[in-house]
Formats: structure tokens, C-alpha cells, sequence
């Protein structure tokens, strides 16, 4: 049985790769050959991932945060092998929303079970940017684009809290159109969820499921600072608030029309601007989860 770790030493400060590292010298399971490749630079995970395309390992562990898993699906929606996480990263909100172990020891003893859940993964346009959890347009992505990497790397999500309360003062609320489901909404801020769990603990789309072949769309509209300020606060608190201004829907696409300059998210990371369409591959990633969590074949 073939084991591959592809493994970011930066997430999270590098502790869970040195952990990792530690526990391969070590290696209790005769039955796995197991190999570290470590990433050196931006995307270098998902390059890395596509290689092993040509000869499948039994099972793929990504050791890194929603960034670095993101790359891999965004480079091999479709991969050929099962694929274990082994959260290193600032919110780690896949393996909170899956159950999977912080530790990345304990995530890689349920890594080698195989038990295998496929989830639903989000896609922007005819593009290669693929999404788990999330996509953001508008106010969300103005926030990813502001974290300070200096303060995200020493502080975590203290950072994002700091960001969101710099940029409810500073952003300028351009609108934009979303089209779903045959209505059009004219937006401030979208979120596309494929889970309910966002980084920090805030509870936006507390419906959403990862394997149910349904976007859990939230809109916004209007200028509201202290709306917005009081919508998020709600968010942290995990309490979903209801106004005439805030729009929830299902749906497996959205059209998003608007400004190149509003900005666009995916998992986090910066996706670039709009126009944009939102899709959803019913099924596709096989990742593995903790038995007890229910296993989709």
C-alpha cells in the first residue's frame, strides 16, 4: 500500500509538518510505504497532486490548511485516489465541518481507514478554480484581500477579526447582480456555501451540506454598515439573522454580473473579479472522513 503526504511546512507556523515528520521516522504501519513531498511555493501542492495522476497512490494526504486543499482540487476535481486531510492551516474549516481531528496524527491514523465520503465541489466559470466550502463576492472577498499575511501568520484568525472591522469602515459597497433560480438580485455581498462552516465559527448558511448537490446562497444588498456589523456579529455568535435586505436560496448554479473590480473568493483565497459563474459537481472529491462521521460511496 502506497501512502503520498504532500505536505505545506509553512501552514500554520510549520508545526504540523514538523509533527508529521516526527511520526514518519517513526513509522508503525508496516503495511504503508509512505513518502513526504514538501511544497516550496504557491500551487506547488496541487502540481504536485496532478503528477501522481500518472502512478495512483492508495491514498493522497494533504497536510495543510483550506489553501493547500483547495489547490488539489482546484488542479484534480476528479482525482483517482482517496484523498486524507491533515488540518495545518489558520481556520481549518473543512476538517471542523467534517469532524476531522485537529491533530494531524489522529487525522492521518483515520486518513489510512479509507473511509471514504464524496463531496460536492463548487466551481467558478469555465475556469480551473474549484471551491469546498465557499465563494465570496464582494464584501467577503474585500476582507480575504486585506488580511495581512505578517498578522495572519503570527496572530491566526485574530487577524480576519481585525480585517472585518477595518474593512466595514472602509468599503464602499459597489453593487453587483446575482441571478438565481429566476430572480436577480442587486448584491453588496454573495456568498456561495457548500457548508454551513466559515472561518472564525460564523454561521452563514446553517443548511448547507457538502454532499447534497445544493449551493446555500446568501445575498446581501444595500449600503449598511451597521447592519452588516451587527449581521456578523450575529454570525459569530452562530445565530442567523433575518431582514428584507438578506436573501437566502438553493440552487446549483448562480450568474453573477458586475464591476471587474469587485473582487472574488474561493476557500479563502483570492479568485479574481467578476463576471462570474457559480456551478456545483454533484459527488466529486473523495475525501476521507472519520467512520462514525457516514460514509457516501
Amino acid at each position: 500500500m502506497r501512502l503520498v503526504i504532500i505536505a505545506n511546512p509553512v501552514a500554520g507556523g510549520g508545526r504540523a509538518y514538523k509533527q508529521i515528520q516526527s511520526y514518519v521516522r517513526r513509522w508503525p504501519h508496516a503495511r504503508w510505504e509512505v513518502k513526504i513531498l514538501a511544497t516550496r511555493s504557491r500551487d506547488e501542492a496541487g502540481l504536485l497532486a496532478q503528477k501522481l495522476t500518472r502512478d495512483p497512490p492508495d491514498l493522497l494526504a494533504i497536510c495543510g490548511g483550506d489553501g493547500t486543499l483547495n489547490e488539489v482540487a482546484s488542479r484534480i476535481p476528479n482525482p483517482p485516489f482517496p484523498i486524507a486531510l491533515l488540518p495545518a492551516g489558520t481556520a481549518n474549516v473543512v476538517a471542523r465541518e467534517l469532524g476531522i481531528p485537529l491533530n494531524p496524527i489522529s487525522a492521518l491514523e483515520i486518513g489510512l481507514k479509507r473511509a471514504v465520503r464524496r463531496l460536492d465541489l463548487g466551481n467558478l466559470g469555465a475556469g480551473t478554480r474549484r471551491f469546498l466550502f465557499v465563494a465570496g463576492i464582494g464584501f467577503d472577498a474585500y476582507v480575504v484581500a486585506k488580511v495581512h499575511p505578517g498578522l495572519k501568520k503570527k496572530l491566526g484568525m485574530a487577524a480576519y477579526a481585525a480585517a472585518i472591522i477595518s474593512c466595514i469602515r472602509s468599503y464602499s459597497f459597489p453593487e453587483f447582480q446575482v441571478a438565481i433560480e429566476g430572480r436577480t438580485y442587486t448584491a453588496t455581498s454573495c456568498l456561495a456555501c457548500n457548508a454551513k462552516s466559515y472561518g472564525g465559527g460564523m454561521l452563514f448558511c446553517p443548511e448547507a451540506d457538502m454532499s447534497d448537490g445544493l449551493l446555500d446562497v446568501l445575498v446581501l444588498e444595500g449600503d449598511r454598515r451597521l447592519g452588516l456589523a451587527r449581521f456578523l456579529f450575529q454570525a459569530w455568535r452562530g445565530k442567523t439573522e433575518s431582514h428584507d435586505w438578506v436573501h437566502r436560496l438553493r440552487a446549483r448554479s448562480l450568474q453573477i454580473e458586475g464591476d471587474a473590480a469587485v473582487l472574488a473568493q474561493a476557500d479563502g483565497e483570492l479568485a479574481g473579479g467578476l463576471p462570474l459563474k457559480i456551478g456545483l459537481a454533484n459527488a466529486a472529491f473523495p475525501l476521507v472522513i472519520p467512520p462514525e462521521a457516514g460514509v457516501l460511496g
